[in-house]
């Protein structure tokens, strides 16, 4: 599972570097890159139905990964460019995720009630219509009208690390984000799942989309409100509560909490912590980016967040784990695990206090590609396994 969630998240970060400031921003148009990537990931969840073993499990997943990167990198600058600084937060992003959730809630009860039993054969039919699904993406995505970007490329990748550098706000961000988000972050990851399956006495499917239900509604119930506050006030504070939310909850609640009822509870407290996260964190970076550079900006905050998920989610599923499972029982190891990557995550919270509203931040309103909302990105990270939306 280490090993899993380390490939996947370090080749789907690690890549934008090529993506995003080699061809995104070079050509100046996002359509053609994610049309095309939608095809092909289209082709491979279909095979993910007919894996036989954890080899080629993690083969095709890194091939998903790698696919999931042109995309991811492509999908956000696309956002950005089409959406104007100041309005983002309440009237874009939070009417974007809300729209989303309600889709994920759609699949969530549609798979709920096709999926009984433990047949392998029933697998086929959530990875067929994830792969319909992104052959729709592309067709929508098709229709979007988009004026090529002049390109404002630095030059050589070294020369624009050397910028972004330079770009004091940008690089605050980034270095909180490889701190908190990418090493302690990633940590947690391969635990989640040993933790309901194997600790918690393995929740069935009914369970665990209560669970994610329960997730969906509470950020719906509050994205609106949140991306309100994001656009008229300075972010900053709300962004440092993100964090100590978001950095407390998965593995101090994974480590102390044991019953169903106790899981609702969590995941109603999560579904908050993320909804802040969608409409806050998102809105703040696009405002960073400087145009004709967004998906060089992006690439490069990934490419380096990748490398240390490598070793974030190897350090702590890989080896942290494994240790500790080998000196006491699994379920006392992994509270410890999380425990300990509590602490970090809360340690690095206060980094963002070191973060400033950009001075060019406006009240314009931009456009809305809502109907190309089914590309958004599916990764893992969240307590529920629902999606973890890009920081």
């Amino acid at each position: 599972m280490g090993l899993l969630q380390a490939l996947s998240n370090a080749i789907s970060n690690a890549s934008q570097i090529f993506w995003g400031g080699r061809l995104s921003d070079r050509y100046g148009l996002r359509r053609p890159w994610l049309v095309g990537a939608s095809v092909v990931m289209a082709g491979l969840w279909l095979a993910m139905g007919f894996v036989e073993g954890p080899y080629q499990l993690i083969l095709l997943y890194s091939s998903i990964a790698l696919t999931s990167s042109v995309i991811s990198v492509n999908w956000f600058s696309l956002l950005a460019d089409l959406t104007s600084s100041g309005s983002r937060g309440g009237s874009f992003l939070a009417r974007l995720q809300n729209i989303s959730s309600f889709g994920n809630l759609a699949s969530l009860l549609l798979m709920a009630f096709i999926l009984h039993g433990d047949s392998r054969s029933q697998l086929i039919i959530p990875f067929s219509l994830g792969s319909a699904a992104y052959v729709a993406s592309a067709v929508l995505l098709s229709r979007i009208v988009e004026v090529k970007k002049e390109s404002r490329l630095s030059g050589s990748f070294v020369k624009g690390v050397r910028e972004a550098r330079a770009n004091s706000a940008f690089f605050r961000y980034m270095t909180s984000m490889l701190a908190q988000g990418g090493f302690f972050w990633s940590m947690a990851w391969p635990i989640f799942p040993i933790t309901v399956v194997a600790v918690r006495g393995g929740f069935d499917l009914p369970e665990v989309s209560a669970l994610t239900a329960m997730n969906i509604f509470a950020a719906v119930a509050v994205q609106r409100y949140l991306g309100r506050l994001a656009d008229r006030f300075n972010r900053v504070p709300l962004i440092f509560l993100n964090r100590l939310m978001l950095g407390a909850i998965p593995p101090l609640m994974y480590a102390f909490f044991f019953n169903f009822d106790e899981f609702l509870v969590m995941e109603a407290y999560s579904g908050v912590a993320s909804a802040l996260q969608n409409v806050v964190m998102n809105s703040y970076l696009m405002d960073l980016l400087p145009e004709g550079k967004r998906a060089e900006y992006v690439s490069i905050m990934n490419g380096f967040n990748g490398i240390v998920y490598l070793f974030g989610s190897l350090a702590g599923g890989g080896f942290l784990l494994q240790y500790l499972e080998g000196t006491m029982p699994l379920a006392r190891a992994v509270s410890l695990s999380l425990t300990l990557i509590s602490a970090g995550r809360f340690a690095t919270s206060f980094l963002f206090l070191r973060l400033k509203e950009p001075e060019n931040r406006g009240g314009r309103r931009g456009g809305s590609p809502i109907f190309s909302v089914l590309l958004r990105l599916v990764r893992p990270g969240l307590p529920s396994g629902s999606s973890v939306r890009e920081r």
